[in-house]
């Protein structure tokens, strides 16, 4: 009789496949099935199904967003549970836009992902339910970090406050929203190194654009205001009386071009943007 072993060699089942071969295949096959079948043959396949939805360099949760049925996203979750507890080599985490994750769930992810260095959260409605300051506590090595504004204007100097407090390393920040003068002056003050600062699809004062090319940010390389509507100090667009538009154009354009540090301006001002007109 042959042995086990024998016999094992002789006919190897799919767990003896290797993992990166099993994990290709795994990945063609459909989100159902890597969802609620693959996971329950055994715990080689379990182990794979981690590694093909979660084990990479990026932590990409905006695959919830397309799941519409609950037990579809209860069972992602209890999947993302267990990829936790096992991986801790991401270095950036992408949060989903629809789906919100609760106050704890929310602080369970920070605390299991300490060395990220990169967090975007597209979300603004975050905020009411889990207050993103706490994470901030444990992302210590944040460089990049960006997030959708919530409509409560309390919250922003609050978060822009922790991040001078708690991630010393910040070169890429956005944030998108509402963005006043008080929001570009913490951003001013608080990141004197800063590299990249992205307030596009935002709503953005005049002086709040003005205090971020008076030059203070003695590193900015590149500045993103696309489709954004600027506000005149009433509060009123800018682009609705077009010689007042001419004028900022203007002085806009001259701060930007004295800046030395700045390479890349990237805004809708010089042509007519088709995405800006649809939008006003």
């Amino acid at each position: 009789m042959k042995t086990n072993k024998e016999t094992r060699s002789s006919n190897p089942s799919w767990e003896d496949l290797n993992f990166s071969i099993l994990s290709l295949i795994f990945s063609c096959l459909s989100l159902h099935e890597q969802l609620f079948l693959l996971p329950r043959v055994c715990h080689a396949w379990l182990s794979v199904t981690l590694d093909t939805l979660f084990k990479n360099s990026i932590l990409d949760l905006r695959l919830l967003d397309k799941l519409d049925e609950e037990e579809q996203q209860l069972r992602f979750t209890h999947l993302l549970r267990l990829a936790i507890n096992r991986f801790n080599g991401w270095v950036s985490i992408y949060f989903p836009r629809k789906y919100i994750f609760g106050y704890f769930a929310t602080i369970y992810i920070a605390e299991k992902t300490p060395n990220v260095s990169c967090v975007v959260l597209p979300c603004d409605t975050i905020y009411r339910v889990s207050p993103i300051y706490i994470p901030l506590l444990y992302w210590k090595q944040l460089k990049v970090f960006h997030a959708r504004l919530s409509p409560d204007k309390g919250l922003h100097l609050h978060i822009i406050s922790q991040l001078v407090f708690c991630c010393n390393n910040i070169g890429e920040l956005g944030f998108h929203g509402k963005i006043t003068e008080k929001e570009a002056l913490a951003i001013v003050e608080g990141f004197p190194k800063l590299r990249i600062l992205d307030f596009s699809d935002s709503t953005l004062s005049s002086k709040a654009l003005f205090m971020v090319l008076d030059g203070k940010l003695k590193y900015l390389y590149e500045l993103n205001v696309l489709h954004c509507l600027i506000e005149d100090d009433d509060g009123k667009d800018i682009g609705a009386d077009m010689d007042r538009l001419r004028d900022f154009k203007k002085e806009m354009l001259e701060k930007a071009c004295t800046f030395r540090s700045l390479r890349k301006f990237m805004h809708c001002f010089g042509k007519s943007c088709e995405h800006c007109k649809d939008k006003s």
